[in-house]
């Protein structure tokens, strides 16, 4: 029989002449095919690597989140360093029930921001999970604290009835850094430092791999020197949205904003949901995509493509807007949509001098704020904006209006009004937070802002444990995705501080949910 030949051959070979050094050869070359078998399909041994594409705040949260499950993680960004639009968030986390809340004396529920959040997304958002992301925010928060990461200032943002989301107070002296920036930093410190995470940057994934099972493998990828495959038990997709995808995505499901200015870096194209869209999984929610009513207009370059974003947290802390009669037209802390829908409606464009040129640039308001606005915000914080040239400062409301060829009564008309307003708690645009009183006398902030496309609500539909649902809305086998580069939480709008949380909450059960599933 074969098993006895097979015998009789291993037998020859240790007792007669035929062992040779060709004999030697062919079994250290079966044995270190076996070898390598082993060490890159990892099935074989049931070791667990899990595959993140992607290194922002999402991918990040799952790679510590495996790693802490006892899996080997294999990290993929193709840009040169690590952070994406993650490092850029500057309004906030949003969490209930923290101990920021506590020390401020804010009685807050995660039934008050599952209501907010559900509102803002005008019964789009899927329920399930908003109630995840509202039930597990406290421990975000602290999962953030506990790597060093300060969240001890709280704003109340548009759409929100609490004041909920958390910041670093701007230090009195020295450099401050956004938030985004500040928690980017921690986690890839400490993610660098682990031992069992290989970190490829410049890399970037180009096909997610299947097996004639249906089930996920693996990746290709490339980068300067060559393509590759890389296997894995579980690929975790967190390369975020496609606000930068001008001809391509922006252009098939919302081509009426493919033509405004964004916030994101130009590596926001969408990779992680085409390549996904290719091996059976719908795009959901597509053109749902965010404008954010406040970037910063450069007086130098007004229609850059890109812009930089006016935190929300600005307008938080009392920054108002006017238009460019001098006149109030919305609530400063209203829903993003409904605030940049009436920036369109009621401003004009702006116009810069070039020498003896007039150059026309996109829509603007004025964003003013005052001393204490300022000193609330972080003077060392909006310092930076200031060394950019997006803020100038005014002696009081005069000097300002005759700057901009604006009736100095309108301008004093339109503080007495805020003033009184916010003494009656609320004004006719439905406003009822107003944090600073406005003086004409006062020494002034004030920037252009302008629309920009922010945040991509659309992508890769995800169950409650961020596993990737394919068109029969049953997960695709060990293919799981978190942040922006996911859909389903938002519905229709955003609200601010919901997006650096959904990339912790949902990150951190991609990555237990990689390993454990």
């Amino acid at each position: 029989c074969i098993r006895d030949r097979y015998q009789r051959r291993v037998r020859d070979i240790f007792t007669t002449s035929t062992f040779s050094m060709r004999t030697i050869a062919f079994i250290f070359g079966a044995a270190l095919i076996v070898l390598l078998a082993l060490y890159f399909n990892p099935r074989v041994t049931q070791e667990k690597r899990v595959i993140v594409v992607g290194g922002g705040l999402a991918g990040l949260s799952a790679a510590i989140e495996a790693v802490r499950h006892g899996a080997r993680v294999i990290i993929f960004d193709k840009e040169k360093r690590l952070g994406g639009n993650s490092a850029k968030a500057s309004s906030g986390i949003n969490g209930v029930r923290t101990e920021a809340q506590k020390v401020a004396g804010v009685d807050d529920t995660e039934d008050l921001l599952i209501k907010d959040t559900l509102k803002s997304g005008d019964g789009l958002a899927d329920e399930p999970l908003v109630k995840l992301l509202a039930s597990e925010s406290k421990a975000a928060v602290d999962f953030l604290i506990s790597f060093g990461v300060k969240l001890d200032t709280l704003s109340q943002c548009g759409g929100h009835s609490r004041p909920r989301t958390h910041r670093a107070a701007a230090p009195k002296q020295g450099r401050a850094a956004n938030i985004g920036f500040e928690i980017m930093s921690a986690l890839i410190k400490h993610v660098e430092s682990l031992p069992s995470v290989e970190i490829y940057t410049s890399s970037k994934v180009t096909e997610i791999l299947k097996n004639e099972l249906g089930e996920v493998i693996g990746v290709k990828h490339e980068n300067g020197t060559g393509t590759g495959s890389t296997f894995g038990t579980a690929v975790v997709l967190t390369a975020g949205g496609y606000s930068s995808d001008r001809a391509g995505l922006l252009s098939k499901y919302a081509p009426s904003l493919s033509k405004l200015s964004t916030t994101s870096g130009p590596f926001a194209t969408g990779d992680a949901m085409k390549m996904a869209e290719k091996i059976g999984a719908p795009l959901y929610q597509m053109d749902k995509v965010q404008v954010h009513p406040t970037s910063f207009i450069d007086p130098k370059d007004p229609n850059a493509g890109t812009k930089f974003l006016a935190a929300e947290a600005l307008r938080g802390v009392g920054g108002i807007m006017l238009n460019s009669q001098g006149k109030r037209f919305t609530n400063e802390l209203g829903r993003r949509d409904v605030t940049t829908e009436d920036i369109f409606k009621h401003c004009n464009t702006f116009k810069a001098k070039k020498g003896d040129q007039v150059e026309e640039g996109p829509v603007f308001a004025y964003l003013i704020l005052n001393q204490k606005a300022v000193d609330d915000f972080g003077l060392t914080l909006l310092s930076f904006y200031q060394s950019k040239g997006f803020i100038e400062t005014f002696e009081n409301s005069s000097t300002f209006a005759a700057s901009q060829s604006i009736p100095e009564a309108d301008i004093h008309q339109s503080f007495e009004e805020y003033n009184r307003h916010k003494a009656e708690g609320k004004d006719h645009f439905g406003k009822n937070v107003f944090a600073v009183s406005f003086d004409i006398h006062e020494k002034l902030y004030v920037s252009y802002i302008t629309p920009s496309i922010h945040y991509t609500m659309g992508g890769l539909h995800i169950s409650e444990k961020s596993e990737v649902l394919g068109t029969n809305q049953l997960p695709i086998k060990n293919l799981f995705a978190a942040g922006e580069a996911s859909a389903g939480i938002h519905g229709q709008n955003r609200l601010a501080g919901n997006s650096l949380l959904e990339c912790v909450v949902f990150g951190r059960i991609a990555g237990i949910q990689s390993v454990s599933s």
